[in-house]
């Protein structure tokens, strides 16, 4: 729940973000119980910005589902997140997470993973990575979660460099009457009640309240870690049509308290128009307002961010084109005590323009070439060029390989122009960090109970956020971009029906990097700003149904050691024993982290908590 770990430390450290709006207008899918054949054949909206079927999508790109989440039996968000082979997920205190998909793990350095909801891009200006306390959600009315690793610049712009998750939410149209969701356990308590009803002729609406508990983490010598969180959320949505077209209108509002006199407080709301134009084309026009007032004893950041965009997609025979724009603009406010770190000037407008397409072309039935371009324009650093090509070759099995060569970028924060300690600190000129990727992927249904995907890739890194000493007086310190190397590695997962009642999910990743300085440069922080990540992790999770009612749902994951630190590997396992009864009540009890007393998942010195295990037992009733 803090700010940034003290903008001391976060001065050595890495920082981007950025945004886009998603496509939608598909109808609503009933994920839940569905063979994997079927699960291949859903649609998704986040590689192309239209709907496309997984099977044919011409990217790394994992898909959590609404029933996933269900029987993952996670308390928050970032632990759902877990479920993707393709993230590595980092918890770093009470309520906080570092997560990352290739790489730059650890909280003040992932900073190259683009997080939408809706569309909205839920990114802070102050150091370009998310704060995960913040992004609350009812999980019961997430309908599907797609993970892409690799980048997405092409489509969604600056700082979707590394990967891209685009979390979609539930219709209200599927979310009529009362429902409620309780859990109690020795890590979290949380509360959440919702009702819908109709809506006009063909509309809808949802309201809901949740409320959550969360205890301290420990030292790992022993004490506590005084990051104990409670708060409380509120919000609604609505979905209607009319003649004109379709309509959303959403939002909520929080408040969230930590001890140490730490609050957190915002909201959001966001309103989305589209419709069907000709016969094969959709028109689409969002617009949200965000606010995040975020307090940290003395330290004190506001957030007010405005951001509207239009994106039309159409199929013109062989073409299926998607075009938009957009502008978002921040105003970025954070206020420091005499003599602290701060941000100077302590209020900036931060504005951001952009416009893209792309085409899918249809070479031959079976040969798909996919070419894109996005624009953006930054108030930090200018104009950022990202272009796209994939190519695409299907089989009628299933079978689907694919190559793309895509460039991305990770523009400024505000930590990365404007961080400031009189004497030490003084802010810079620092640019773009700049990605060239490489990417080549199989995807194939083998038989009609397996389903597999492999990538391999290589992404070469340039202009790095490096912190070089003054060449003559050594003080003050500026950052700059005096960095460069590449990652590669393998990213493989897979399912096997075993029987009707049981399935198995299995996914290895592999990472290898390089980093150096570029000849010349200097850096005091050691590349700390490449973050600390594990060589591998395999992830086993099986989904068994033992009778009509009992569910039986085991998690396991083996992460390699952090070798920037020296923090040990782990191997560790969640266990869910679910109760489903005919009216729509479940009764579910989770175990999690049962194999080891405790454990490390950073080697950051100021956030190393020990993890142990936990009982947690929940009661929903309507969802």
């Amino acid at each position: 729940m803090s700010i940034i770990a003290g903008l001391v430390a976060a001065s050595v450290l890495g920082a981007g973000g950025e945004a886009g709006a998603d496509a939608r207008g598909e109808q609503p899918q009933d994920l839940s119980g569905l063979t994997l054949e079927q699960l291949a054949d859903i649609q998704i909206t986040s590689v192309s910005r239209r709907p496309e079927q997984l099977s044919s999508a011409a990217a790394a790109v994992y898909v959590i589902t609404q029933e996933d989440i269900r029987r993952s039996g996670a308390a928050s968000l970032p632990e759902v997140l877990r479920l993707a082979p393709n993230l590595q997920v980092q918890r770093v205190g009470s309520v906080d997470y570092a997560i990352t998909a290739r790489g730059f793990n650890s909280f003040e350095t992932a900073n190259k993973l683009l997080v939408l909801i809706d569309g909205r891009s839920i990114y802070t200006t102050l150091f370009s990575g998310v704060l995960w306390d913040a992004q609350g959600l009812v999980l019961e009315d997430i309908e599907r979660i797609e993970v892409i690793s690799g980048p997405g610049g092409a489509l969604y712009g600056a700082n979707a460099v590394n990967g891209v998750i685009n979390i979609t939410t539930r219709s209200a149209r599927d979310t009529r009457g009362p429902a409620l969701a309780a859990g109690v356990g020795t890590d979290d308590r949380t509360v959440g009640l919702r009702h819908g009803g109709d809506l006009g002729g063909g509309g809808a609406w949802r309201l809901f309240l949740t409320g959550f508990e969360r205890s301290d983490t420990q030292m790992p010598g022993g004490g506590s870690g005084l990051d104990a969180a409670a708060g409380i959320r509120a919000g609604g949505r609505a979905d209607w049509a009319t003649g004109l077209g379709d309509w959303t209108l959403q939002g909520d509002v929080y408040d969230h308290e930590s001890p140490g006199d730490v609050a957190l407080r915002g909201g959001f709301a966001l309103g989305r128009w589209s419709r069907g134009v000709g016969h094969s084309g959709r028109l689409e026009a969002q617009a949200y307002y965000d606010h995040t007032d975020r307090v940290n004893g003395p330290v004190k950041e506001e957030v007010r961010t405005w951001d509207v965009s239009l994106q039309q997609a159409m199929d013109l025979g062989r073409h299926a084109i998607v075009w938009g724009g957009g502008h978002r603009w921040v105003e970025n406010t954070l206020t420091s005590p005499p003599g602290a770190a701060t941000l100077e000037p302590p209020r900036r407008r931060i504005t951001l323009a952009n416009l893209f397409a792309q085409d899918q072309i249809s070479l031959r039935e079976d040969l798909v070439l996919t070419v894109g371009v996005k624009v953006e324009d930054s108030s930090f650093t200018g104009v950022e060029v990202l272009p796209n090509v994939r190519l695409a070759w299907s089989r009628g099995d299933g079978t689907l390989v694919w190559g793309a060569v895509s460039r991305a970028a990770r523009t400024a924060s505000r930590i990365d122009r404007d961080l400031t300690l009189p004497g030490f600190l003084v802010g810079g000129t620092f640019q773009s960090e700049k990605l060239t990727a490489y990417e080549v992927g199989y995807r194939a249904r083998p038989a009609h109970n397996l389903n597999l995907s492999v990538t391999a890739f290589h992404h070469d890194y340039t202009d790095l956020r490096t912190v070089p000493t003054d060449p003559v007086t050594i003080l003050p310190l500026r950052f700059a971009n005096g960095g460069e190397g590449y990652s590669s590695g393998i990213e493989a997962w897979g399912s096997y029906e075993v029987s009707p009642g049981w399935r198995l999910d299995l996914g290895l990743v592999t990472l290898d990097k390089e980093y150096r300085l570029q000849p010349g440069e200097t850096d005091v922080s050691g590349l700390a700003s490449v973050g600390d990540d594990p060589s591998w992790q395999v992830l086993l999770n099986s989904r068994a149904q033992l009778t009509e009612r009992l569910e039986l749902d085991v998690h396991l994951r083996a992460v390699d050691e952090l070798a920037a630190s020296g923090t040990e590997g782990y191997v560790e396992a969640d266990v869910r024993l679910g109760w489903r009864l005919d009216n729509g009540l479940e009764l579910a009890l989770t175990g999690s982290n049962l194999i080891n007393d405790t454990r490390l998942e950073t080697g950051d010195p100021d956030r190393r908590r020990a993890l142990g295990r936990s009982a947690y037992l929940t009661l929903k009733a309507g969802f």
